[in-house]
């Protein structure tokens, strides 16, 4: 049975954009509860840069919106956020309970690159008109819901940002014609005996499991 007061404990934690924030806030508020003795040393990098980083012994944990079937690291899926539409509070389609993205195809959409839906890109891609630059990538949810609430477009995003951006002059509608989700996975090492990380991934499942319930 492990020590966990014998020696100083410390986990390498690397976070990629886009990951849900309140799901990872409360499992890093479950693991300061019950391993508070636990140094966590956070690192912010996007994908590829955090799987390699693995590889490379870099980082203990890591969690991202990005799979993987490298043989090398051990990829769980977690909780699952569903994408919406964001829109001004006086705009044409507020009148209807849940969009298409041909609804969208008139107004310009802004689009957050970290928050990867492959199926929902390609959708919007093939439904925009091609001699328009009708979608625009910004670098933030917070750009995303600046030009929304100024009335410059829609934005699609995770329902639960929009939800908490609500405050902001925003509304939100759902998606019909998907799923359009984005997943978030946690990624290990595969093969290295690592109790603090096999306990954070514990709590990870456990919040994702307190989620889906």
């Amino acid at each position: 049975m492990d020590n966990l007061t014998s020696q100083p404990a410390h986990l390498r934690l690397a976070i990629a954009p886009g990951v849900s924030s309140s799901q990872l806030s409360a499992l890093l508020a479950l693991q300061r509860a019950e391993e508070p003795e636990v140094s966590i040393a956070f690192f912010e990098v996007a994908g590829d840069e955090l799987l390699d980083g693995l590889r490379e012994g870099l980082y203990d944990v890591g969690v991202s919106l990005q799979g993987s079937s490298d043989p090398a690291l051990q990829t769980q899926p977690l909780w699952i956020e569903h994408m919406a539409v964001a829109m001004p509070l006086r705009f044409p389609l507020l009148d209807q309970a849940s969009l298409t993205i041909a609804d969208l195809q008139d107004y310009p959409i802004f689009r957050w690159r970290a928050e990867t839906c492959s199926s929902l890109d390609h959708r919007l891609l093939s439904h925009l008109p091609a001699d328009q630059q009708n979608l625009q990538y910004v670098t933030s949810f917070e750009m995303m819901a600046l030009w929304v609430s100024a009335g410059y477009g829609v934005g699609v995003s995770a329902q639960s940002r929009i939800k908490r951006a609500h405050g902001w002059g925003i509304s939100m509608r759902p998606l019909d014609d998907g799923p359009y989700e984005i997943v978030t996975h946690l990624h290990r090492p595969q093969g290295q005996a690592n109790s603090v990380s096999e306990r954070f991934e514990r709590r990870a499942l456990q919040i994702a499991k307190s989620v889906a319930s």
